[in-house]
């Protein structure tokens, strides 16, 4: 069994090269089985794909057919590090049946390019790897150094998370797109090192709206804000929309975004000491 959780965006990776995420708490756990069954929630193949890499770097395997359970909270292709959350818990299910784990840099690099030869990431994801597997710290780290990334620890405050599943599909970009706003995103960079972590999340939100044209998105936050009080921001590659609220917020907040016949969800971040991971029945 392995388990890894959700984030959502501070800094894009793909705008100049370094990325930066907070952990929240929606958690994925899957468990390697010896019953092969399809996976429905795995449209990717990442699974498989993983098992084959697994496989290439003479890496050791149960024997035996294997297949995967998956119990996940993290919506899929949302921009919430969901694909991430997904290999990072089936590299460690992997690990703990064959009590061979590996480096970091092992990890990194593996899962990398299982992400890259899918499809689901533009960039090697290094950010997004490093949120779904430690929920305890927001890092500022370079996200295409697979083998020692440099890293500076983020303050974030304690925030009531709200996520607007927004019914679209993900927009089609390229990182040509980002690389036309890096100076940009050089800003949000500067942000997190002056200690403005919300200013970096505004403006990151606002930049990978310009970059993917959603329009739509941008006008929602802009709307949130001036209605609630309260940050909100695209997070990842879109279509999720994020939104941060202290706790006198909440029911502003929820009034919102029930007038707007929003579909939402509510959680939290993760890097209070007191966060426990709760354990599935199953395991």
């Amino acid at each position: 069994i392995g388990r890894a959780n959700a984030g959502f965006s501070l800094l894009h990776a793909a705008g100049c090269g370094n990325g930066s995420a907070v952990p929240i708490g929606l958690g994925t756990t899957v468990m390697l089985t010896d019953n092969p069954t399809p996976i429905p929630e795995d449209e990717a193949n990442l699974l498989g794909t993983l098992l084959e890499a697994w496989q290439a770097r003479d890496l050791p395997l149960p024997p035996g057919d294997l297949g995967w359970e998956i119990k996940s909270e993290i919506p899929i292709g949302m921009g919430l590090k969901s694909s991430s959350a997904l290999l990072v818990a089936a590299q460690r299910a992997l690990s703990n049946s064959t009590r061979h784990h590996l480096s970091s840099a092992v990890t990194y690099s593996l899962l990398s390019a299982v992400q890259i030869q899918t499809g689901v990431s533009m960039t090697s994801a290094i950010d997004d790897l490093d949120v779904a597997a430690d929920w305890a710290t927001v890092w500022l780290l370079d996200a295409t150094d697979t083998t020692e990334p440099f890293r500076e620890a983020i303050e974030f405050p304690m925030k009531e998370v709200y996520i607007i599943i927004r019914e679209q599909a993900k927009a089609q970009t390229s990182v040509a797109d980002f690389q036309a706003l890096q100076h940009r995103f050089e800003e949000v960079v500067r942000l997190l090192r002056r200690g403005d972590p919300i200013e970096a999340f505004r403006l990151n939100g606002h930049l990978v709206a310009e970059a993917l044209g959603d329009e739509e998105a941008q006008a929602l936050c802009e709307e949130i804000e001036v209605r609630t009080g309260c940050p909100a921001s695209i997070t990842g590659s879109g279509p999720a929309i994020v939104v941060l609220a202290d706790k006198d917020r909440t029911e502003v907040v929820e009034a919102f975004l029930n007038s707007m016949d929003l579909r939402w969800l509510r959680t939290r971040i993760t890097t209070d000491e007191k966060f426990e991971v709760v354990r599935e029945p199953w395991e």
